[in-house]
């Protein structure tokens, strides 16, 4: 298993990936074939939260990424999902709205039938043949590597990257490529599952969600979300004295 160290990946020659190449015909060195790196983070995100920013963003810096592309679930075959497609979609747009780095991909949702990321990475390495992908998923979604459907055919198209945090267990590495590149992130505790009985329950969720996610969710009663919630604001500066 490999940790990010920032060491530029060789060619087969065994010069630096990225670096001038001699013309054999003309002698005289030509311009590096610069190729895009570009960061995948797959989910439902039913919602959206901090915490897959907070990834994307670590990713695309630590990893030196052009561009992290949020790749929403059509229909996962391991996970359910409580809203439709085109609401995911609807949110994860609303999440990266800001951010000239990041973007959605929506083809899973647009591809009939349960999604497979061996499909789905062959798919944009057919678009983009140049692309280096960068595949990142947690810690939770490693370990059930050995479950996914021809999960060698991924391993060959990309670089895995597993989220790890703090003190938390590494992924057995038998399921894991030799290759993967574990990336540590900071600890945030939040999550899916939590964010919707909030918006269920009539909590706050500002903050915890994007602004725009969260102005979406209650604006459209999503999770049985109520509108009123995100613009409440007491001031309670000078009770004390």
């Amino acid at each position: 298993m490999a940790q990010w160290s920032g060491v530029p990946e060789l060619q087969p020659n065994g010069s630096p990936r990225g670096a001038a190449r001699t013309d054999s015909e003309t002698g005289f060195a030509s311009l590096p074939q610069m190729s895009r790196r570009v960061g995948l983070l797959g989910g439902t995100f039913d919602p959206p939260h901090l915490g897959h920013l907070v990834v994307a963003e670590c990713a695309r810096v630590e990893l030196g990424l052009d561009e992290v592309r949020l790749l929403v679930a059509g229909d996962p075959w391991m996970k359910k999902t409580t809203l439709s497609p085109d609401e995911r979609v609807a949110m994860a747009r609303a999440a990266v709205a800001e951010d000239p780095y990041l973007s959605v991909d929506d083809r899973e949702v647009r591809r009939q039938g349960p999604t497979y990321t061996a499909d789905t990475l062959a798919e944009i390495r057919a678009e983009e043949p140049d692309t280096d992908l960068w595949f990142v998923l947690g810690e939770d979604a490693a370990a059930g590597l050995a479950d996914w459907k021809r999960v060698d055919e991924a391993f060959a198209l990309a670089t895995f990257v597993v989220v790890t945090r703090p003190d938390s267990p590494v992924p057995d590495a038998s399921i894991l490529p030799d290759e993967v590149v574990h990336l540590e992130i900071p600890q945030l505790e939040v999550s899916s599952t939590e964010l919707r009985e909030r918006f269920v329950d009539g909590r706050a969720t500002r903050y915890l969600v994007p602004v725009g996610v969260d102005s979406f969710v209650r604006s459209h009663g999503l999770y049985g979300a109520t509108d009123g919630a995100t613009d409440v604001a007491t001031d309670v500066r000078g009770q004390d004295g």
